[in-house]
């Protein structure tokens, strides 16, 4: 069991470079960035689906080989290239840039 949210689960499903790309873009407004659920709430479904998929590759060397993004193309081949901004929106979760406190 697991003490995550699913906001969390949500969140730890993008690829860590993605998150530098966001936190990078909010520095560079001078914000730092946190993560919250869309207005129309959190996928719960599409989350729970692309864990599924990780899941049962996590065995696959050539699924390991694969990198983040790669993976997560696999999982949403619609898009021919999914980036941060679509996975987000499958998610349900958008990010937040906050201005630091005096």
């Amino acid at each position: 069991m697991t003490d995550l949210t699913p906001l969390d689960l949500a969140v730890d499903l993008v690829p860590e470079a993605w998150h530098d790309d966001i936190a990078n873009d909010a520095a560079s407004q001078g914000c730092r960035v946190g993560y919250t659920a869309a207005s129309g709430g959190l996928r719960i479904a599409t989350i729970e689906r692309v864990q599924r998929h990780f899941a049962e590759r996590e065995d696959d060397a050539d699924w390991r080989a694969l990198s983040a993004g790669q993976q997560l193309d696999e999982v949403f081949p619609s898009y021919n290239g999914i980036g941060w901004p679509d996975l987000l929106d499958e998610l349900g979760v958008v990010p937040v840039y906050v201005l630091p406190a005096d």
